[in-house]
């Protein structure tokens, strides 16, 4: 019933309310609508208040809370069911299975992998005697390298050495300009050449923490003096650079997580790789790194 009709409810018949064109009937008419509107108007408000009811630039509001923008073309249903889900994974705390919950509504099944690896490497040049520090960055303790060592000069017996855990690997012979060598899986290869009776080593890791490593090689006895005789078959050190080392390993990525997703469910679910990382980044707990990739 209208404001209107609980009105006209309530006044006597000797006011003949009913004649459309008396005075009575246009005054309580237009009362009755202006009560109506604004009952109306008040309901509504109530309703754009809840996220089951809300629509429009009421719902879009809602979702900036949680950081979530309406995809172009979105309607109200679609977008107020990523919202709910946001709603739920947002009191999860932004874990491992808040984030699998959050995909599986947005794209369907994905692939989560905790501490993804990554390949990692690390290069400079040394002289014999040259220290450096070096560690993982993994959340192992212990990583295997591969190691390289490139001469760049005439290079012998070439070393390297850990001077915080006692680890070394030794390398025999005489190298020339461009020769390379490599330490792999605890087997040495000279110019791609397997020659493992080259290699002395005591098993040698990449540790989580840095640590100190060095560089050396032969140094012979006869070191030139300006004053001695048969200066010419004396060695005088130099200050360049004698050789190129190189460590690589695969590192896990601390507080890393990484999405798989194919390209079907992306294509299915209308969303791109980017807004799917923009909503996980929105719930991820502090100092964790969200990778998404697409097959």
């Amino acid at each position: 019933m209208s404001s209107a009709d609980r009105i006209f409810s309530r006044l006597p018949d000797f006011y003949k309310y009913w004649i459309k064109s008396s005075t009575i009937f246009k005054l309580v008419k237009a009362i009755g609508t202006e009560l109506d509107q604004t009952k109306e108007s008040a309901y509504n408000m109530m309703l754009s208040h809840w996220i089951e009811t809300a629509s429009d630039r009421d719902l879009d509001l809602m979702g900036s809370i949680f950081g979530l923008k309406r995809i172009e073309g979105e309607e109200d249903e679609r977008y107020r069911s990523r919202i709910v889900r946001a709603i739920i994974d947002f009191t999860g705390g932004g874990t491992l299975y808040s984030i699998h919950s959050m995909l599986k509504n947005m794209v369907g099944e994905v692939q989560i992998i905790e501490n993804p690896p990554a390949e990692a490497s690390y290069e400079l040049s040394v002289m014999s005697g040259d220290t450096w520090t070096l560690g993982s960055d993994s959340i192992e303790e212990k990583t295997t390298p591969t190691i390289e060592i490139e001469a760049s000069d005439r290079i012998e017996n070439p070393s390297i050495s850990n001077l915080d855990f006692n680890m070394y690997v030794n390398i025999k012979g005489v190298f020339e300009k461009g020769d390379k060598i490599i330490v792999k899986d605890g087997k040495c290869y000279i110019n791609d050449v397997e020659s493992n009776d080259k290699v002395e080593a005591k098993t040698v890791f990449l540790h989580r923490r840095a640590s100190t490593w060095k560089y050396s090689e032969l140094i012979r006895e006869k070191i030139g003096v300006f004053d001695a005789s048969y200066f010419d078959e004396s060695i005088f050190a130099v200050s360049t650079p004698k050789a190129k080392v190189r460590f690589k390993w695969t590192r896990l990525q601390p507080a890393t997580v990484a999405v798989k997703i194919g390209r079907e469910a992306l294509n299915r679910s209308k969303y791109t790789k980017e807004y799917v990382k923009e909503v996980l980044d929105s719930i991820k707990a502090a100092g964790v790194k969200i990778i998404v990739e697409g097959d």
